[in-house]
């Protein structure tokens, strides 16, 4: 990778159109991650309905008492 070339581009100023086309770009790419996560929670959120807890995890980790409970 060239670093000095990255450095010259870090200290030029941008003219007011290339700050433009880089805001769109950017504002396209948080609206697509936007609709990603989106999507992945629909995904989530459709699936962790359907999910009941009938018993222990561990099997046999019903028969130790918590702490500060009574049985």
């Amino acid at each position: 990778m060239n670093i000095s070339y990255l450095m010259y581009q870090a200290e030029r100023p941008r003219t007011a159109a290339e700050q433009r086309e880089e805001d769109v770009r950017t504002g396209q790419l948080a609206a697509a991650a936007a609709q990603v996560g989106r999507a992945v929670r629909a995904v989530v959120n459709r699936h962790s309905t359907g999910i009941r807890h009938h018993g222990p995890v561990i099997p046999g980790d019903d028969l130790i008492p918590m702490a500060g409970s009574r049985r």
